[in-house]
C-alpha cells in the first residue's frame, strides 16, 4: 500500500504526462493569418474593421483591410446591378431600401481573415510545426501576399502593425510614419474626448 504523499505525487505526475501528451498529439499551433473569419453582427464598414476578440482566430484578430469607395455617380439606385457597373460579376455593393449604393455585408464577410500582431512582413507567413503554412491557399480569400502594417489612428489598435491582405490594401505608409515619427500617444490622442 502507497502511502498518501506517494499517491498525490502519482497523481500530479500522471496530470503532467497527459498534458504533455495533448500538447504532443496537437503539436504547437500554426498560424492562421488568412483564415476566413466572422465580424459577428456589424454594419458594413466604410473602411478597415478589425474585430477583438474574434473567437475563430488564433490571436482573436479578424480584420477587413479595404477600402472601398461608394459609387458616387449612381444615385436613388434600384438594382444591385446599378451599384455594381465598374464590378461585373461582383456584387461588392448593394442598393438599400433608400436608394443609396454600400458596401455588401456579404462581400466583407468574404474579405474578412484573421490577423495578428507583427513587427515585420515576415511575421505573417504562418510558419509553424515543420514550417508548413497553416492556411492552404485555396481556404483562404488573400490571392497576394501579407504585410505588416499599420491600419488604425483610432480605437484599441491605434498605431498597431497588423497582419493584412495586400489585395486591395490602399498606401498606409503616411499613418505609419506618424506612428512612428510623433509617436502612438500623440497619434492616438487625436480621437480621444477631452
Amino acid at each position: 500500500m502507497l502511502p498518501a504523499r506517494a499517491k498525490l505525487s502519482l497523481a500530479t505526475a500522471g496530470k503532467a504526462l497527459v498534458a504533455l501528451a495533448a500538447l504532443t498529439l496537437t503539436g504547437c499551433p500554426n498560424g492562421d493569418v488568412g483564415a476566413p473569419c466572422n465580424h459577428g453582427t456589424v454594419n458594413p464598414p466604410s473602411s478597415f474593421l478589425v474585430t477583438f476578440p474574434a473567437l475563430s482566430c488564433n490571436d482573436l484578430l479578424c480584420i477587413y483591410g479595404e477600402v472601398k469607395s461608394e459609387p458616387t455617380e449612381v444615385t436613388n439606385c434600384t438594382s444591385d446591378a446599378e451599384c455594381n457597373t465598374g464590378n461585373p460579376g461582383q456584387t461588392i455593393f448593394t442598393c438599400t431600401e433608400n436608394g443609396r449604393c454600400e458596401l455588401s455585408i456579404d462581400y466583407v464577410l468574404e474579405r474578412s481573415m484573421c490577423s495578428k500582431r507583427c513587427s515585420s512582413d515576415a511575421d505573417c507567413n504562418n510558419d509553424g510545426a515543420f514550417n508548413k503554412p497553416a492556411v492552404p491557399e485555396d481556404e483562404t480569400a488573400c490571392e497576394s501576399e501579407f504585410k505588416c502594417v499599420v491600419l488604425q489612428e483610432l480605437d484599441s489598435f491605434c498605431c498597431e502593425k497588423l497582419c493584412v491582405c495586400n489585395d486591395d490594401l490602399p498606401d498606409t505608409m503616411a499613418l505609419q510614419t506618424r506612428c512612428e515619427v510623433e509617436g502612438k500617444e500623440a497619434v492616438c490622442d487625436t480621437g480621444t474626448m477631452p
